[in-house]
């Protein structure tokens, strides 16, 4: 029998404590439990590879959550192989995974014995309530079984025109742009400034524009609501709110690691009082985001339920015709058995999970693509020339099955999401840069996984032979959806290259004989199993009419800034500039991505 206190003691008490005996004691349980593990039990995996704890405290958390962190991350992978061990608090021995086999375990057949971990559970409760990202079991299994007829392949053929308004604005809005540039630049009319900018091309932040038109999008479909209309010169306050909200949870990582501690704190109203106590602005700008999606949630919920109602006693009713996802929601829960209905809680944070996850993706890739092709002019070239003939081949051929909406044409869906450039660029841009690098599982009862163990040569090569490894209870370990993404063994020698043609010469460039079971072209970028990403074709359908219809328009180029891609869960692009300051030169980042851009060949 341990000497000492038990998880189950400590939480049933932790009710009538004040916030700092419960972080003290939570702090002596954890060393506690170290140091009993360290001298009465053996450690779980004696005998695979990695590196040593960079903190007695936090182990290697530090280097895993830390926003310079993806060559740390990568460095993983390549060095140690698949399964590596890291260290948690204490000297908490956890595992990072990336190998093929141990992933089809976890995310297939021994899928029960893995879940969400507490911390990402109950930091998502406290963040947007119980939606989809919050809840477990059962209950999730039907908030899911509800929410997964909004994304079928009909329901979005209602909203692809929804896209294509916003994609048109957002070109018009940056035409604007890029003529109010060149008609300043013109003005000035200077030698230096001409030096500074290429002749006929403007410089745009396609990371601001990507996180604008992504909400929007999302406001759009998700809630028929608008955001951001794109026609101010600075973004809504809640784009800036939602595309704040990530890195700053991330900068809170270790923080949050209490987060199922502190759940047990008292009542609801109570734990809500600690927060607004406590002296952090980070945990202030978390808690002012969260008020601010559950608000504005709430308020669209009213808005459209009373719509609804209007409707039904006109008798005009849509008749099964939403166009927006949350008014498909609302019929879908109306005609659910009542023990399968979602209360308003549930509703609310459906609506603000939906609206957050469908930004965040689109929000991360779309810039990712644009730099890309900026610095890959040749496949810019073939996917444009790609669209464009698109374009040309439905004015040639009358019938074609084309949308006209105030005299622009649009590409029908299954044209579109089968142009070879396009698809192949998207899909390797996710594979190569998944814009969640990693997720975190926790072990709900103790499993046996397989995994390959590698083992290196002196020839810089490696012998591999298979394995198993038993994985105890509450064991908290990393699935690496890049280090997947980019295993030799799966993807070939050049899988840490950015290579689209891959995806041209086979629909299915992987080895046949690892079957990784991702949501998504073979790959992990929107996970798989139960707890995959539900909406990937949603970002799918919006990502590509939004590059397809500015990549007609527009050529894209770098400009001398240095581009630096910070890990905050989500990875998201900084440009860092040296800045002068009382005779002192420093670098500063900025949370942007410029190009050079400019309608149809200017910048050739």
């Amino acid at each position: 029998m341990s000497i000492f206190p038990s998880m189950a003691f400590l939480q049933q008490n932790f009710e009538t404590l004040s916030l700092h005996h419960a972080l003290t004691l939570l702090a002596f349980y954890q060393l506690s439990r170290w140091l009993y593990r360290s001298m009465v039990v053996s450690p779980p995996f004696k005998g695979i590879p990695g590196p040593k704890p960079a903190s007695w405290f936090s182990g290697n958390l530090g280097q895993l959550f830390n926003a310079k962190g993806l060559p740390f991350h990568q460095h993983l992978s390549d060095f140690y192989g698949g399964t590596v061990k890291v260290y948690g608090f204490f000297g908490d021995e956890q595992l990072y995974i990336s190998d093929p086999l141990a992933i089809q375990a976890i995310l297939g057949k021994e899928q029960e014995c893995f879940d969400e971990t507490a911390v990402f559970l109950e930091a998502n409760k406290i963040i947007f309530g119980p939606g989809l990202v919050s809840t477990t079991g059962e209950l999730h299994k039907r908030q899911r079984k509800l929410a997964a007829p909004m994304f079928s392949t009909a329901q979005l053929a209602k909203i692809a025109p929804t896209f294509y308004d916003i994609a048109e604005k957002l070109v018009d809005v940056l035409q604007r742009e890029v003529n109010d540039q060149l008609s300043l630049t013109h003005s000035a009319n200077t030698e230096e400034e001409n030096d500074e900018k290429r002749v006929g091309c403007a410089v745009l932040d396609v990371s601001e524009w990507s996180c604008r038109v992504s909400l929007e999008a999302a406001g759009r479909a998700i809630l028929g609501y608008s955001f951001d209309p794109l026609d101010s010169p600075v973004s809504n306050p809640y784009t800036t709110a939602i595309k704040e909200l990530i890195p700053t949870l991330f900068s809170l990582a270790l923080v949050r690691q209490f987060a199922p501690f502190l759940s047990k704190l008292g009542p609801a109203w109570f734990r809500r009082k600690l927060v607004e106590w406590t002296p952090n602005r980070k945990v202030q700008k978390v808690k002012a985001t969260s008020d601010l999606m559950h608000e504005s949630a709430k308020a669209i919920l009213k808005e459209r339920r009373a719509q609804r109602l209007d409707e039904a006693n006109l008798g005009s009713g849509d008749g099964g015709r939403a166009k927006d996802l949350i008014s498909m929601l609302l019929q879908a829960n109306a005609r659910a058995a009542p023990e399968e209905r979602m209360g308003d809680d549930e509703l609310t944070g459906q609506m603000a999970v939906l609206i957050f996850g469908a930004q965040d993706t689109t929000s991360s890739v779309m810039p990712r693509v644009f730099s890309l092709l900026a610095t890959h002019p040749d496949v810019q070239l073939n996917v444009r020339e790609e669209i464009r003939n698109a374009y040309a081949r439905m004015r040639q051929h009358d019938g074609y099955d084309t949308d006209y909406v105030n005299g622009k044409a649009r590409l029908d869906q299954e044209t579109l999401m089968g142009l070879p450039w396009l698809d192949a660029v998207v899909k390797e841009t996710l594979r190569l840069y998944p814009p969640v690098p990693f997720v975190r599982r926790t072990c709900t009862k103790e499993a046996s996984i397989p995994y390959t163990r590698t083992i290196p040569d002196n020839s810089n090569t490696s012998v591999a032979s298979l394995a198993s490894v038993s994985i105890p209870k509450d064991t908290t370990f990393f699935l690496s959806i890049a280090g997947c993404n980019r295993m030799r063994s799966v993807w070939g020698d050049d899988a840490g290259e950015w290579k689209p043609e891959r995806w041209l010469e086979s629909p299915q460039p992987y080895s046949k004989d690892v079957k990784i079971p991702g949501a998504f072209s073979g790959m992990l970028s929107f996970l798989g199993g139960g707890r995959s990403c539900i909406g990937y074709r949603f970002a799918m359908l919006e990502m590509k009419i939004v590059l397809a219809t500015v990549l007609s328009r527009l050529v894209f180029s770098p400009t001398e800034d240095r581009i630096v891609w910070n890990l905050a869960q989500i990875t998201s692009p900084s440009v860092c500039r040296a800045v002068e300051r009382e005779g002192r030169v420093s670098v500063e980042e900025t949370k942007a991505l410029p190009l050079f851009a400019a309608f149809d060949d200017a910048c050739g």
